[in-house]
């Protein structure tokens, strides 16, 4: 029973890491234009490319995926952006690092699942201004495509394990 989420994870994994790692060579216009992507609309030829090169699905959330994506990617020439897709920065941990309030959390928390992606837009641009080290772009793949609540208890045990260990380094901090 475990085998086909586990395949599922892989194929999303892959399928992320194809999109980044493609998007990463993409020109400072064409990320531009995926940014301002109309997700409603018939999608740019730089997403369609994705699209086909990824098996990426074609539809409005596959929009909405690789428009969040180009949010998160660094602004400037190819060669000297920096990586933003980190498996080991799970986006519970750099919101909570980043210093996205417990309160927007909590409202991103209780939308409903027709609005989350317009929701992660805005979390897209927030850490963009305040990330350091990346994210895990997966996590924000299964808070797109996945209408469950594992994705969100997996974002909020993230966060508050992050913003317990911040709480305590600032605690040790005043001791001293």
């Amino acid at each position: 029973m475990l085998e086909p989420v586990q395949t599922q994870d892989d194929d999303l994994k892959s399928t992320i890491a194809a999109l980044v790692g493609k998007m990463m060579k993409f020109d400072p216009g064409e990320l531009a234009r995926l940014r301002r992507m109309d997700v409603d609309g018939p999608g740019e030829l730089e997403f369609w490319r994705l699209a086909h090169d990824t098996g990426l699905r074609g539809d409005t959330s596959g929009m909405q995926l690789v428009k969040i994506l180009a949010l998160l990617a660094p602004r400037g020439d190819v060669g000297s952006r920096a990586p933003f897709h980190r498996l080991g920065e799970p986006l519970g941990k750099v919101l909570a690092e980043a210093g996205f309030s417990e309160k927007r959390l909590a409202s991103f928390m209780a939308l409903p699942f027709a609005r989350r992606a317009e929701a992660l837009e805005g979390i897209a641009r927030f850490i963009t201004r305040k990330m350091k080290l990346g994210v895990n772009c997966v996590d924000i793949a299964q808070l797109l495509f996945v209408n469950d609540v594992w994705p969100l208890r997996q974002l909020a045990r993230h966060y508050y394990t992050a913003s317990d260990r911040i709480a305590a380094a600032e605690a040790k901090g005043e001791d001293k």
